[in-house]
């Protein structure tokens, strides 16, 4: 993150963040647990356009939060996400996947925290459904495993949420190419929310193996599971507080 971006950030968490706090009386659990410095890949969930702010504001340092490439073709939006050092994260893979993705390896070569929601939007064109979390997408796994960076798992919990109305779809279409994006989106503003970080995970004992699709796959799962356990309040003896030992390796979750 250059020095323009941190001051940005900066800024906006004095003046942004206690109306934040206020407004929608934010609490965080577990922050201590993101490393004073070093690199690190922070994954959570994601039901609303405020996720970035709660985490950004629950954690003391910098994050470079990956943001759907979409979202950079939007007038207002793409200054304010370029100010406060987002990078387009493109959801349709390919070769722009791949450069946005050599963008993240770089910050995390610099011992940045870069912050990514594996699940992209999905979760925004059903609210509703009854898994919260929707499945991630497994590109996060394999891009920890290349910079040999921890994963910290991390949960927004709402503790109540209203919905928008809904955007109509040939309003979304015009920015995201998606086959549910004709459906609309309808949007998610939390009332009291919790941001649960995570203990990091270590992915040392992956790192000389090679990076199959099975092992991505695995490493993925799993932590998606311990987003949705951080979500539920589960096993928090393990997973946030570390009271339990926990073998990411060898232990279920």
């Amino acid at each position: 993150m250059e020095m323009k971006n941190m001051l940005f950030y900066e800024f906006a968490r004095m003046t942004i963040g206690p109306i934040i706090d206020w407004h929608y009386h934010v609490k965080s659990e577990g922050a201590d647990n993101v490393p004073e410095d070093g690199a690190a890949l922070i994954v959570s969930n994601h039901r609303s356009l405020m996720d970035p702010p709660v985490i950004g504001f629950s954690i003391d340092r910098f994050v470079n939060f990956a943001a759907a490439s979409y979202s950079f073709k939007m007038p207002i939006v793409k200054q304010l996400y370029s100010a406060a050092g987002a990078f387009p994260l493109s959801i349709y893979g390919g070769e722009e996947s791949d450069k946005n993705i050599n963008r993240a390896r770089e910050l995390l070569d610099n011992g940045e925290l870069v912050g990514i929601f594996p699940e992209g939007v999905q979760s925004f064109f059903n609210p509703h459904r009854v898994t919260k979390i929707a499945n991630f997408k497994t590109g996060f796994a394999k891009l920890a495993l290349d910079a040999r960076v921890p994963i910290i798992p991390c949960a927004v919990v709402a503790t109540e949420e209203r919905e928008l109305p809904k955007v109509p779809g040939f309003m979304v279409s015009a920015f995201v190419t998606l086959p549910n994006a004709k459906e609309g989106i309808r949007f998610i503003k939390y009332k009291g929310v919790t941001c649960r970080v995570g203990r990091p995970i270590d992915l040392s004992p992956f790192f000389d193996e090679d990076p199959t699709k099975a092992l991505i796959d695995r490493i993925a799962g799993r932590i998606r599971r311990i987003v949705i356990k951080l979500y539920d309040g589960e096993d928090l003896d393990k997973y946030l507080t570390g009271e339990k030992p926990f073998d990411f390796e060898a232990d279920p979750v």
